[in-house]
């Protein structure tokens, strides 16, 4: 049975519509056009608001696939390669969260509140759109390279 072996809820200002989690080692980068960018060293979520807000973000690192849950708008997944192994939540959160060590990791991100961020922004302010929006990051070791 699958373990979490750290769990991290904060809350961070979503900026230029951006939340980023960048391992210490790494560049920042996007690819593709849908909500969830995963390059080396970098995930990028993209929000469905218009504005800055702020917004839940929850990271989970796990030994093993955790099960995938129900309930969220929308659910993604990726692989990372995590040069260091430490993540840092950004644009303004100061926490750093060790997913293990450096290596490649799976990845699978879901988002909650997209559909009322869009319908919200750019009319309501930055304190009435706090929490609207929730993201969870989960992590655990990716399998052997076929």
């Amino acid at each position: 049975m699958p373990r979490c072996l750290a769990r991290l809820e904060t809350e961070t200002l979503v900026s230029r519509r951006m939340i980023v989690l960048l391992d210490d080692a790494g560049d920042y980068g996007l690819s593709g056009g849908d909500w969830l960018s995963v390059t080396p060293n970098c995930v990028v979520a993209i929000s469905a608001g218009a504005t800055d807000h702020y917004a839940t973000v929850t990271v989970e690192i796990w030994d093993a696939a955790p099960p995938v849950l129900d309930g969220w708008e929308s659910g993604k997944a990726g692989q990372v390669r995590l040069d260091s192994g430490y993540l840092e939540i950004q644009p303004t959160d100061t926490h750093v969260l060790r997913v293990g060590p450096p290596g490649r990791y799976e990845l699978r991100a879901y988002s909650s509140g997209r559909s009322r961020i869009a319908a919200a922004t750019p009319r309501a302010g930055i304190e009435e759109l706090r929490g609207v929006e929730s993201f969870l990051f989960q992590f655990w070791p990716a399998g052997p390279s076929r």
